[in-house]
């Protein structure tokens, strides 16, 4: 007798899943500083990274709950770029640049590429995951925008510091050479130096007007198409300058910084002594003469790199005679009178250094062409 057979069937349930596409890093929305055409934030430097999930639950328990992503197959990354109205490809490299990369083993998508604010980075992921127990296949799509903002709003500013206004250059400080900085912001943001331009002037009281020809300014070091000028105390006697600072090419953006720069001595006294002779007997045989200046600070050491000292002395009735110039004279035994000693002395501001010229006006120079500088007295001398 044959034995009679009947097939039976495994139900297995459907799978459940939950597919996502998680962003790990970066961000799908960018955005544009026009000011300095940066972006934020910078792909290059913080890559856009999604990273894609499968979570596979099975109702029957006989396959584990966890992420199957590494198990799919079919999976492609497509970045299409639109601008313009043309849709095109993006690869992964063009040259020696990446655009992009996308791991084998975890479907990583890895974006360096930053969008700019006229296109369109359109990202587009398809996987498979195939289900042996019901021999199904399994289709996962996905799909996003790259698009970036642009930062509209400008408060553009030309930060100049503790230097407005009139800068008094007092010579006992000794400032030497020193900068004088600038600086463009946008809001509270510094404009790189690559997207913004400066120009410093000076204002020529024989044209009044302001010049950018520094070519005969002693005082000038460097630095007069940069942010920063560098001039020289030792040379400023009154300098008012100016510079033109422009953001990102943009003369509609164009901003202003005036300053004074004033040699200035402010309140001092001065006065001669008698070191020596002051009362004169019959052996006296000389007078020493002492002369000093002071401010606020004090004496002032080495008076002479700052004042013309001029020092008078007279005896009897005599009318004063001048004896020379510095800290200390002295008048021999010849030079004396019958009569009570006096002296004086005639303190003026020198000026800064300038440029000693003929009487055509043209600086005198060396022989090896180097221009003669002087030191002169601000004020005329008193008679």
């Amino acid at each position: 007798m044959r034995i009679k057979q009947n097939q039976g069937r495994v139900v297995h349930a459907p799978l459940s899943f939950i597919f996502q596409i998680v962003e790990m890093g970066g961000s799908l929305l960018q955005k544009y500083d026009a000011s300095s055409q940066s972006f934020i934030p910078d792909r290059r430097l913080t890559p856009f990274v999604l990273q894609p999930q499968l979570i596979i639950s099975d109702p029957d328990g006989t396959v584990a709950t966890a992420d199957y992503v590494t198990q799919m197959v079919n999976v492609t990354w497509t970045l299409k770029h639109i601008a313009g109205g043309i849709i095109s490809i993006l690869p992964a490299t063009s040259g020696s640049t990446t655009y992009y990369d996308v791991n084998a083993v975890t479907k990583k998508l890895t974006l360096y590429r930053n969008t700019l604010p006229q296109e369109v980075v359109k990202i587009a992921f398809h996987g498979e995951y195939v289900d042996k127990r019901r021999n199904e296949v399994l289709k996962f799509d996905w799909e996003k925008d790259c698009v970036t903002e642009t930062q509209t709003d400008l408060n553009i500013t030309l930060d100049a510091g503790r230097w407005r206004g009139m800068v008094r250059l007092v010579p006992m400080r000794h400032w030497g050479q020193f900068g004088i900085p600038v600086q463009l912001k946008n809001g509270p943001d510094d404009i790189p130096d690559a997207r913004a331009s400066y120009q410093w002037q000076w204002w020529n009281p024989t044209t009044r007007a302001f010049s950018e020809d520094f070519s005969e300014q002693a005082w000038l070091v460097n630095g007069e198409q940069t942010k920063e000028i560098i001039v020289d105390q030792e040379f400023i006697q009154d300098v008012t300058l100016r510079v033109k600072a422009i953001a990102y090419g943009n003369a509609n953006t164009a901003k202003y910084f005036v300053t004074r720069l004033k040699r200035w001595y402010g309140q001092f006294d001065y006065d001669v002594e008698f070191l020596r002779g002051k009362y004169i007997f019959h052996d006296t045989a000389t007078v020493v003469l002492n002369a000093w200046v002071a401010n606020a600070r004090g004496i002032i050491s080495n008076p002479c790199k700052y004042f013309d000292m001029e020092l008078f002395f007279a005896s009897g009735d005599g009318e004063f005679e001048s004896i020379g110039y510095g800290e200390e004279a002295i008048v021999n035994k010849g030079g004396l009178q019958s009569g009570q000693p006096q002296a004086g002395i005639l303190c003026r501001e020198l000026s800064a250094y300038r440029a000693l010229c003929d009487d055509s006006g043209k600086p005198v120079t060396m022989d090896d062409g180097t221009v003669i500088f002087i030191q002169i007295p601000t004020k005329s001398r008193e008679v």
